[in-house]
């Protein structure tokens, strides 16, 4: 089994936190990191899953708000297009994807949504870690979506890192679970049963230490089973 990791272009141990993640369920999984920097977009098709990693943020001038560009942190043009590519030809290959964070916001764009450029600014206010502290809050999972299937509960509690959330969801996009204050916390396809596996979540399932948490654990196993199921049956000579 092998799954694409984008280089979330932070210090490696954040990096290693996806990979250490994964292999709590299969310590035989194979990784390709894919980033711009090995221009290697094209080892997409030898794997059989695609995980979207965190990392700084999407540049507004992709979703209408060039104007913007002093609230964001991080930037990085290059990684965008090539995420953009590395999505295209996912969903070409109808791969397994997995988004996490800034994976679940560049989705969001690439299928025509929009992001709150800086959420506190947006009024959501308890969405950051404070003083190195990691915050924690719960999330409503909506019924009858891949979510809660997954996860079996109406309410999970998830931790919560970031500064950019959806504001418009992107093409074919429903809204799985919600904050208190209203901020979309994770994402999937209206029409799932014709559409490869998506899920997008706005927590950190890998940093969350618990992993027994549904919100991580099950997330996991779910993830690499769609994975399996998509080596075993997928009829791309490539991916069998």
């Amino acid at each position: 089994m092998r799954i694409a990791i984008t280089d979330n272009l932070r210090p490696k141990h954040l990096f290693n936190n996806y990979v250490k993640w994964l292999r709590e369920v299969d310590p035989a999984i194979e990784f390709v990191k894919l980033s711009y920097h090995l221009d290697n977009a094209s080892e997409l098709s030898s794997c059989h899953g695609l995980l979207l990693t965190g990392g700084g943020d999407v540049h507004p001038k992709f979703y209408g708000k060039p104007d913007r560009i002093a609230e964001t942190e991080e930037v990085n043009e290059r990684r965008d297009e090539f995420e953009f590519a590395v999505i295209d030809r996912a969903l070409e290959l109808e791969l397994p994807t997995l988004g996490i964070c800034r994976g679940m916001q560049i989705m969001n764009v690439y299928l025509e949504g929009t992001l709150h450029v800086d959420v506190p600014t947006a009024g959501f206010l308890e969405h950051a870690e404070t003083n190195g502290q990691e915050n924690r809050h719960s999330i409503q999972v909506a019924p009858e979506t891949l979510l809660r299937s997954i996860t079996a509960q109406a309410s999970l509690t998830v931790n919560s890192i970031h500064h950019q959330s959806i504001e418009n969801l992107g093409k074919g996009l429903m809204v799985s679970a919600t904050s208190p204050d209203g901020v979309i916390e994770a994402a999937e396809w209206i029409m799932k049963d014709r559409m490869p596996f998506l899920l997008l979540v706005q927590w950190h399932p890998e940093r969350m230490k618990d992993f027994d948490n549904p919100a991580s654990g099950k997330i996991a196993e779910d993830f690499l089973q769609r994975v399996q199921e998509y080596q075993q049956y997928s009829r791309n000579p490539i991916n069998s």
